[in-house]
């Protein structure tokens, strides 16, 4: 059968979706804390009405996350997005749809994938670099989960229930919401090439060749420019980590490889 021929397969209707919402070439979706209220208010109107439940929710500028519990994922969809686009449009004195479409939908199953897939949004602002913790992205349902009063409560709920099976108190889901798992991944396979690719020495012989370069200054004492001349060049030697040259330079590994970034770029 010729490709054009095939049939797309028909969207799954029941079960857990996490669903995605792109603008139109980029744009951005919302230009006010109202706008964004009022969609919020439609997508508890419509899940509400279809007997779901949201999980999750995240507004980003350009796109949108919700993990929703539906029967009725099509029509529920299209409600919202007529209704919103309705009055976006009547607001604006325009036409046309502000939403990419079709929307995106992908169904979960495991008890596992429904909580990646609930830290998966959150973490989204923190991702990007919005914020400096999923928590304090306010257009998220990050408060929803261990807060008495969840900021945004009044214009829409979300069931905790998911993330509350998986973590004993706020707290600890503080802890693991931090977890960026871009970094994880970098850091991991940079570690992984290090040590498949390096030299072994010791941290006594990265000591001496610190000293051997810093020559007669002291370790602890050197201006910043020197310092960062030093960890470039402990770089360039065979067999020196960034583990050790934090380690015997007293500075963190995140300001040693923000050098190395620098120096590269």
């Amino acid at each position: 059968m010729h490709r054009s021929e095939r049939r797309k397969r028909p969207r799954e209707q029941s079960g857990f979706f996490h669903i995605i919402l792109i603008s139109n070439f980029q744009n951005l979706i919302f230009n006010d804390a109202l706008e964004r209220y009022q969609f919020l208010k439609f997508v508890d109107k419509y899940v509400k009405k279809y007997g779901g439940k949201i999980y999750a929710f995240c507004l980003m500028n350009t796109h949108i996350h919700l993990f929703i519990w539906t029967d009725h994922l099509s029509d529920m969809m299209q409600c919202i997005l007529h209704d919103y686009s309705l009055w976006y449009n009547k607001r604006h004195g325009q036409k046309g749809s502000i939403l990419r479409k079709p929307f995106t939908s992908y169904l979960k199953y495991s008890r596992q994938s429904l909580l990646d897939t609930v830290l998966y949004i959150l973490r989204n602002p923190y991702v990007d670099g919005l914020c400096s913790h999923p928590r304090y992205y306010f257009w998220s349902s990050y408060a929803f989960y261990f807060e008495s009063r969840p900021r945004l409560s009044e214009f829409i709920s979300v069931d905790p229930s998911i993330v509350r099976n998986a973590f004993s108190s706020g707290a600890e889901l503080y802890r693991v919401a931090a977890i960026n798992p871009k970094q994880e991944a970098n850091q991991a396979y940079e570690e992984f090439l290090e040590q498949a690719n390096r030299t072994h020495l010791s941290d006594d012989q990265v000591l001496r060749q610190a000293k051997s370069l810093a020559g007669s200054k002291a370790l602890d004492k050197l201006p910043q420019s020197d310092l960062n001349q030093l960890i470039i060049q402990l770089r360039k030697q065979p067999g020196a980590s960034i583990r050790q040259i934090s380690s015997v330079l007293h500075v963190s590994q995140y300001y040693v490889r923000c050098t190395l970034d620098s120096f590269s770029s």
